[in-house]
């Protein structure tokens, strides 16, 4: 059956949707205390664990959210409910994105609000609080910076390219993974620590490539539509098609350029 197609008064509500994400996510992320660094909740993996700061986000958040219309569910990163990723409107939230860069004073970390509907991600937000930069888009409007518009890089050659990854632990130090073939092919890798930075730079030209290997829906449902606004396409790492908005394993880049890093990692040998 063929998809239906998104009327011109759809988009008037996702850009709606997208200043309302901003708006959101700017109040709440200006307001985050700076040494509210407690930790409140850990969580699987290597220094993964939630602040006080993230939990007081969040329930800020929610309750900007709810308050506009209380029957989109909300998915958010600290107070996850099964079952919710399903429905057919959703907003999925992280309240702060690099707790751990925040919780040693370092400037990189975001609050991430996107709005999915019918099973794409159709507006979104990213605010930078210590930075003081706005990401936004909304479906077939186009991204912006501070309101400015962005563009993806032109760069189309993997040994040119400037690569930001998050690839696991242990790829670092076994031949022929993906990690160590990124890092032997681009020009120069990145981690940053923040995938929602590193995607929303990446719409802007700063990165010429991003790959991450486990992502969780909140991680990449607004900056991942803000970079495909901005002219990238967003490639499933495990079958090189189009990426479903919350999609674990990521290439995002020009779409030459995501289609080469895709042939190229596709099948690590590890």
């Amino acid at each position: 059956m063929p998809e239906a197609k998104t009327s011109s008064r759809d988009h008037a509500r996702f850009a709606r949707l997208a200043r309302l994400a901003a708006q959101t996510a700017i109040s709440v992320g200006d307001a985050i205390a700076l040494d509210d660094t407690a930790i409140v909740t850990r969580k699987r993996g290597r220094a993964n664990f939630a602040t006080a700061a993230d939990h007081a986000a969040e329930r800020a958040i929610i309750s900007r959210l709810s308050a506009h219309d209380s029957r989109i569910p909300i998915l958010a990163e600290e107070s996850v409910r099964k079952g919710v990723v399903d429905v057919e409107r959703l907003w999925v939230v992280d309240p702060l994105d690099g707790t751990l860069n925040f919780s040693r004073g370092l400037p990189f970390y975001c609050v991430l609000i996107g709005y999915v509907e019918d099973g794409k991600a159709r507006a979104g937000a990213v605010h930078a609080p210590r930075t003081g930069e706005t990401f936004m888009a909304s479906e077939g409007a186009g991204a912006t910076r501070n309101g400015a518009p962005i563009r993806v890089s032109r760069v189309s050659r993997l040994p040119d390219a400037f690569a930001v990854a998050s690839l696991g632990f242990g790829e670092t130090t076994k031949k022929d993974s993906r990690f160590t073939t990124l890092n032997a092919t681009c020009a120069r890798l990145r981690v940053i620590g923040s995938a929602g930075l590193e995607i929303s730079y990446l719409a802007m030209g700063r990165f010429d490539l991003f790959v991450h290997s486990a992502l969780s829906p909140w991680d990449v449902a607004a900056p991942a539509l803000i970079a495909r606004e901005a002219g990238a396409a967003v490639l499933s790492l495990k079958t090189g098609k189009d990426a479903a908005w919350n999609e674990r394993q990521v290439v995002i880049a020009n779409p030459r350029l995501a289609k080469a890093a895709v042939a190229l990692l596709a099948k690590p040998r590890i």
